[in-house]
């Protein structure tokens, strides 16, 4: 581009000593030609993009995570005019491609097409911008590029991986000692709450076979709980400090870790409520295993952005007074102010479990203080489960430490 800027500029200069020594009709002529060709190659570029086709798919919108996904793009050249140079770049937010869209440079005749077609693996749970970014023209001259945006974008929902954990430490100091740990777990049989249709998941000693019979389809009942609620999980969305592909990949951790623990509770009929910060607080609740697939869409899609310190949503949800409650910290940033949190809800009698998302691996520092924290945490009868990107989340959950 450099290089036809230069031979331009020379042959305007040229074209104006030819005009200045020599005169007449056909100096002047090639005078104005000279003048007029980057208006002329400007204006034409104009007409390019304004007639620019291409139709862009993707398979689907919602994508379980290590799934691959097909992403196709076709341009078509549909007028008369010469397409000299294009070059179209892809949305580089998407962390989760990894270098899987490339930038394309090509050039069109009349009438032709182009197609690309990619095979993309979804690596990390999140919600992401796939397709066309911005497409760059080059005008005829080869001396300038224009460069326009793509309003249009995908969108696609990454879900995350669920792991099914067997076996997961819960204490049980606030349970009455009539109630059995299995299916029934905090539930009073002598109180039906409420009658509903048959979900997948729940068991047969629920069915209400009298109702079944007369309605021609299988109905449940749901017993009144001894409890509001019994596990409380808070999710640290804060933002992460880092690169972006590393934020990623410890967002994506916390987050499975968080699906196995709830999905976990609630096919064992343990209530939960899971709180976190967006704008405001939020709440979701839950207490049966029908309840699970909402709190996982919701997951799915959430960021983490949240400007709060976990420790203050902390203080704040517990103004609201919670009773009879496992609590269980999700977080990927462990430090004193959280540590004097949990020592005052364990004071308050609660037990406590952390779930600490490290992300030593992918840094090439170490914080010496993590170590120090999770020590004085067991001291006060903490649970405390670290888990580094890499670890496998069942054995980590299946382990106490």
């Amino acid at each position: 581009m450099a290089v036809n800027r230069l031979i331009y500029g020379i042959l305007l200069v040229l074209s104006v000593l030819f005009a200045n020594f020599y005169g007449g009709k056909i100096p002047y002529t090639l005078l104005f030609i000279t003048l007029l060709l980057p208006l002329f190659s400007f204006l034409y570029t104009l007409v390019l993009f304004a007639s620019f086709k291409y139709i862009q798919s993707v398979d689907g919108k919602y994508v379980l995570k290590g799934d691959k996904l097909k992403y196709r793009l076709n341009i078509n050249n549909e007028g008369p005019l010469y397409y000299p140079y294009v070059k179209i770049n892809f949305h580089i937010s998407s962390t989760f491609l990894a270098g899987q869209l490339q930038e394309e440079s090509f050039s069109l005749l009349p009438g032709e097409k182009t197609s690309f077609s990619y095979e993309l693996e979804c690596k990390y749970r999140g919600v992401f911008a796939i397709g066309l970014s911005s497409v760059e023209f080059e005008d005829l001259l080869g001396m300038f590029r224009l460069r326009f945006n793509i309003k249009e974008t995908k969108e696609i929902i990454i879900y995350p991986k669920i792991v099914y954990l067997d076996l997961f430490h819960l204490r049980t100091s606030f349970l009455s000692d009539t109630h059995t740990l299995i299916n029934s777990l905090y539930e009073d049989f002598t109180t039906i709450s409420d009658i509903r249709r048959y979900s997948y998941g729940d068991t047969m000693k629920r069915i209400h076979w009298k109702l079944s019979a007369k309605m021609d389809e299988l109905y449940v009942k749901t017993f009144q709980g001894t409890s509001r609620t019994v596990a409380t999980i808070f999710l640290d969305l804060k933002r992460i400090e880092g690169p972006m592909e590393n934020k990623v990949i410890v967002e994506d951790k916390l987050i499975e870790a968080a699906v196995a623990v709830i999905r976990y509770c609630l096919y064992n009929w343990i209530p939960v409520d899971v709180v976190y910060c967006t704008k405001d607080i939020v709440n979701l609740e839950a207490k049966a295993p029908s309840d699970f697939e909402r709190i996982y869409k919701e997951l799915a899609q959430i960021r983490f952005d949240q400007s709060v310190a976990i420790t203050d949503i902390m203080e704040l949800f517990w103004a609201g007074s919670i009773k009879k409650t496992d609590v269980f910290v999700f977080t990927a940033d462990l430090n004193y102010d959280l540590y004097n949190q949990i020592y005052k809800i364990r004071h308050n009698g609660y037990d406590v479990n952390i779930i600490y998302i490290s992300s030593d691996t992918l840094k090439s520092g170490i914080n010496s203080d993590i170590a120090s924290i999770m020590e004085f945490l067991s001291d006060i009868g903490v649970s405390v489960y670290r888990l580094e990107v890499n670890d496998d989340i069942k054995l980590a959950l299946e382990s106490k430490l």
